[in-house]
């Protein structure tokens, strides 16, 4: 979401849905399912959109008590592990609430930027990235933002 349009909805309620990083990252999913390939050429343009989109817009993800971000372990004997990260206020509140039946803690939201993020792919070994809008469009991407 556009760190803008988050101070219009705390103040004013509105604009809870807008982020150009969904959108791209919807047409990117429409396009692969099409073609068929995630390697095609014809995405590079998308791909390139969702590269400069990232940066200029603020996540929500859910935090423990200890203000922790939710870990989501990508196997059983690791340690990695990638957080859940939500591009609006709409698919927080559906993801949110899927995500925390699986938790006993009380959970959250925070904001992050993609500062915070990359902060703590320094800090932190084994985080290994996030996924966007885990509930609909399940998007992958590494700690530097890559996919």
């Amino acid at each position: 979401m556009n760190p803008k349009d988050y101070e219009d909805y705390k103040k004013n309620n509105v604009k809870a849905s807008k982020s150009q990083l969904k959108e791209y990252i919807q047409i990117y999913a429409d396009m692969a399912k099409k073609l068929k390939s995630e390697d095609a050429p014809e995405l590079e343009a998308v791909k390139k959109n969702i590269r400069l989109a990232y940066p200029d817009e603020i996540y929500f993800t859910l935090v423990d008590e200890a203000e922790k971000p939710v870990k989501l372990t990508l196997t059983e004997a690791s340690r990695q592990y990638i957080i859940p990260v939500f591009t609006d206020i709409r698919e927080y509140a559906i993801g949110s609430a899927k995500i925390a039946k699986l938790f006993l803690d009380k959970l959250e939201m925070k904001v992050i930027s993609p500062e915070d993020i990359s902060k703590m792919a320094e800090e932190d070994e084994y985080f290994q990235g996030f996924v966007i809008n885990p509930h609909s469009q399940n998007f992958n991407m590494d700690r530097t933002g890559s996919f």
